[in-house]
């Protein structure tokens, strides 16, 4: 007696085409995701830039938009990006965007300097990937604010900071380290060092 045809679903060629079928349906999901939730995003960084380098200047939020425009400058040195803010007529100072290696992923922040490039304005980081908890601390304001006002540059050489115990009085080539969290703390340090150091490099004594 002859065998009956086989069924598709019971041929060695079945579980193949069947995890076909769903992976080509699970990427055309996320295709779709990806695509609906871009310029939300990009929105969302928009924003997010913008109200950070108004806060380090300490200039007004409540009309983000109108306030950037007329406080902000974008501007841009080789392949450097960099934004110059005002008060009426007189530069307030410049911030750059500065980025490094951090224990997990990239640290993404924001250097702003006076117009002599002498001292540090603020800092801010935009997007970190260390461990919550430890690492992800470099995010609370007590550990970015202390970088604010200390020089970064004296005679013409961009000075490195030494990391200290949490809590422990810093001088202004001192600042705290976060407990548990060495190496995002050195990080950090090393980003504003060596980006510094870029800066400088690629502007010379032409800060305008």
């Amino acid at each position: 007696m002859r065998e009956g045809k086989k069924l598709f679903r019971e041929s060695m060629l079945y579980p193949v085409f069947f995890m076909l079928i769903i992976t080509i349906f699970f990427i055309s999901i996320l295709a779709t995701l990806h695509l609906t939730t871009q310029d939300r995003i990009k929105e969302y960084k928009r924003i997010k830039l913008r109200t950070t380098i108004l806060e380090i200047f300490a200039l007004p939020l409540d009309d983000l938009d109108r306030y950037y425009e007329e406080h902000i400058r974008e501007k841009k040195s080789g392949d450097i990006i960099y934004y110059v803010a005002f008060a009426d007529t007189v530069v307030l100072g410049y911030c750059f965007p500065v980025m490094g290696n951090g224990l997990w992923g990239t640290i993404s922040a924001l250097l702003a300097v006076t117009p002599d490039f002498s001292t540090i304005v603020g800092f801010d980081i935009l997007a970190q990937n260390e461990t919550p908890g430890l690492g992800g601390r470099i995010t609370e304001s007590w550990f970015k604010n202390q970088f604010s006002g200390k020089k970064i540059i004296e005679d013409s050489t961009v000075l490195e900071f030494n990391l200290v115990a949490e809590g422990e009085i810093t001088n202004n080539i001192q600042v705290n380290q976060i407990t548990g969290a060495t190496q995002s703390s050195k990080a950090v340090v090393k980003i504003i060092t060596s980006e510094m150091k870029r800066i400088v490099g690629q502007f010379g004594k032409n800060y305008d």
